[in-house]
């Protein structure tokens, strides 16, 4: 392609056309295909028309974002080469590339640089660099550099480096390969392929992922290679051969789809033969969602395992470690606008407890309308349909349908606001069998409640501050008569925990095989203490308790019926005191016993990223008293410690420690943590994580920024700030 120009001897400010770009960028940057005004600076320029043009003396070439610099330069049109020598530097954007000598034919992009260095800054701060002996342009957005390095270490400092013997970057594919890799930490060569193949963008792409390692007294020594299969742009599948020196070779699988209308992710863990265990052992999980329409949605949620151990000798997390049920279930719902239904058909896999009832079918109706036609009443309704079965013969099974119409009439102020509510629950069972007595039986309970609260507010000073000081009480009334439920099966309901939520609730049960006799009143006061400037609110205390008239007789079995004429007192305390800190804390006090049932105390302090103290305290009578220590905090310039530890007095046991620390050097990071966890009531896991990343290239080791995330609130990894 030829440059269209007029040239006339020392004028400076010359200007070309050209579509093409000057420097080695991705396709997706390349510039407009429209000839652009390319304009040329220098000391001296002379040529002739249609023949050269030839610049001397700190020349300098510009086309919109990207100029190339030289000490000589020339063009010569009949062949469309340019040439330039001499403290060559081209750059684009945060791009910036050094040579000697350049040679570039501009219409087929042919050419080379030699040698070449360059420093590029990304928009996020990332920073790399690297040399070679030579670049060669072999096309457009097709480059390929001999004798090469990489890093994203400042210049003077070689803490690590990439050397190739062979790299080709292909921008028209976004993918790179290389030859005779090796990667250098500290001097000394850790990492070594004779080729590779990359992603020069964010797109997926086939290939292995970094492999990881470490060690746990569960399952020895564990390194893990996982190779990612990008499949289509919707879907994908990793595969992971997982060795644990105590237990053999493990193969795991994720298989991930995603489209317009539904997604979904299926997981299958195999290990042949457990070493330990002596049995083959598995994991399967599938997970689907779909959207048919605006109205029809449907769930897919099976997860399985082989045995009762396999998450303890197995997971590496409490989350893992705890679960006892696994469900298996699929649902379909339809979204009527004010009102919707779904059904479900659930399992559950039970892990070393008591097998659940499951749920083949479930039906739920629910709908719920704001002063229909124009009427100053709310109206609700919440229905099901059941069918129980269980595998044991001793419990009940059989069906179970409810229905509850309610109508309520809300009246609202800017300061108070009276809610009375009228329902009616109604109860259907039919048993095949019922070990605690009849087959057949409806119960019916009219319900009657009423919500009345205030909102007043003050200014008030206070230590030099402006508040705005809130008074809330409220005020919530039940009425439910009385039906004898002693011989109703229970299916899936339980007692509820006293919180201020349930304070203000119909039925102290959750689940509807009981509902409770009622004529109560809950009664609470909460205050806010808001800036005045800011709006944050700094403190808020709510104090509440349940007033009986007259004494409880619906219980569940085994249950001893309520005795005192009032609930215990519950209180929560919370607020951003400070910008760094702030506290949350909940009381449940027993007055008549003098003693308190629950208690649970924690603070939060940020001071900034990298600067974060969690404490939190929980007690329950006769099942938790526990504290819980987490922390991530600088020790000294580019070190920081990591710790949580999470101990139960209770059990006079560790539930879960973390200790560690990270080190930034700024191109590279390493971070060493140890974990202690419990996995029963007698057994422990000790494992160890060594994880090293080379910033902009990889990381080497098992990735514990999972689990410090979940254990320590507030946890940043130290690339993401700047410790002083």
């Amino acid at each position: 392609m030829a440059i269209s120009c007029g040239v006339h001897a020392a004028e400076p400010g010359l200007i070309l056309k050209t579509t093409k770009s000057l420097l080695p960028v991705p396709r997706g940057q390349a510039g407009s295909q429209e000839p652009l005004p390319v304009f040329i600076d220098a000391e001296r320029i002379s040529g002739v028309e249609d023949q050269y043009v030839e610049a001397e003396g700190k020349v300098v070439l510009r086309r919109r974002d990207e100029s190339l610099a030289a000490d000589w330069m020339r063009y010569n049109q009949p062949d469309d080469q340019l040439h330039a020598k001499g403290n060559v530097v081209l750059t684009r954007a945060r791009t910036r590339v050094e040579g000697n000598e350049l040679q570039l034919q501009l219409a087929t992009h042919l050419g080379e640089l030699r040698p070449m260095r360059f420093e590029s800054q990304g928009e996020k701060g990332q920073y790399s660099r690297g040399d070679a002996a030579v670049l060669r342009f072999e096309g457009e957005d097709l480059y390929q550099l001999s004798t090469a390095t990489y890093t994203s270490c400042p210049v003077g400092n070689e803490d690590w480096v990439l050397r190739t013997e062979d790299l080709k970057l292909d921008y028209i594919e976004s993918v790179g390969t290389a030859r005779n890799v090796r990667v250098e930490y500290l001097g000394t060569p850790i990492l070594y392929t004779p080729w590779m193949d990359f992603a020069l963008d964010d797109k997926r792409k086939t290939g292995f992922l970094t492999p990881s390692f470490g060690t746990s007294d569960k399952r020895g020594f564990e390194f893990a290679a996982p190779w990612y299969w990008n499949i289509a742009p919707n879907r994908d599948a990793t595969i992971t051969p997982h060795y644990m020196s105590k237990r053999g070779l493990q193969l795991g699988t994720e298989y991930r789809y995603l489209q317009r209308g539904y997604n979904g992710e299926i997981n299958l863990d195999y290990l042949a033969n457990d070493e330990v265990a002596e049995r083959d052992r598995f994991f399967g999980r599938i997970r689907h969602s779909q959207q048919f329409n605006s109205r029809w949605s449907g769930n897919l949620n099976i997860s399985r395992v082989s045995d009762d151990s396999y998450f303890t000798d197995l997971g590496g997390s409490v989350n893992q470690t705890s679960q006892v049920n696994l469900v298996q279930e699929g649902s379909l719902t339809y979204n009527g606008g004010w009102w919707n239904a779904t059904g479900r058909a659930q399992t559950f896999q039970t892990l070393n407890t008591a097998p659940l009832f499951h749920r083949l079918p479930q039906i739920t109706l629910n709908a719920a309308r704001q002063q229909p036609g124009g009427y100053p009443v709310d109206v609700s309704f919440n229905g099901e349909y059941v069918r129980f079965t269980h595998s044991l013969n001793s419990h009940a099974e059989g069906d179970r349908a409810y229905a509850y119409p309610s109508v309520s009439l809300p009246f609202q102020t800017s300061y108070a606001y009276v809610t009375p509510k009228l329902g009616l629950h109604l109860t259907r069972y039919e048993l095949e069998r019922n070990p605690s007595g009849e087959l057949e039986r409806t119960r019916s309970l009219p319900i009657f409640s009423l919500d009345a609260g205030l909102q007043l507010e003050r200014d008030w000073d206070f230590a030099g501050n402006s508040f705005i000081q809130t008074l809330e009480p409220r005020l919530y009334y039940v009425r439910i008569p009385y039906r004898n439920q002693s011989r109703l099966p229970v299916f899936d309901t339980g007692l509820r925990d006293a919180s201020l939520y349930t304070l203000f609730s119909e039925n102290q049960f959750a689940g509807i095989d009981r509902i409770n006799d009622a004529d109560q009143v809950t009664l609470a006061l909460t205050s806010r203490f808001l800036d005045n400037q800011s709006g944050i609110e700094r403190l808020q205390v709510t104090v509440g308790q349940r007033y009986y008239f007259s004494d409880q007789r619906v219980v569940l079995p085994g249950m001893t019926p309520r005795s005192a004429d009032s609930s215990d007192i519950l209180a929560v305390v919370s607020g951003q005191l400070t910008k760094q800190l702030r506290i949350a804390s909940g009381l449940q006090y027993n007055a008549d016993k003098d003693e308190t049932t629950r208690f649970n105390l924690g603070a939060f302090y940020r001071d900034g990223p990298g600067r974060v103290l969690n404490a939190d305290y929980r007690f329950t009578q006769g099942s938790i008293d526990q504290i819980d220590l987490s922390g991530q905090w600088p020790l000294a310039p580019k070190w920081y410690g990591l710790g949580r530890m999470n101990y139960s007095f209770r059990d006079d046991r560790i539930v879960e420690a973390l200790a560690g620390f990270e080190y930034n050097a700024g191109c590279w990071s390493v971070r060493g943590l140890m974990q202690r966890l419990a996995l029963t009531q007698t057994e422990a896991s000790n494992a160890f994580f060594i994880q090293l990343e080379l910033r902009e290239l990889t990381k080497l080791g098992p990735n514990p920024l999972e689990l410090l995330k979940r254990s320590i609130p507030g946890y940043a990894k130290s690339d993401e700030f700047n410790l002083p």
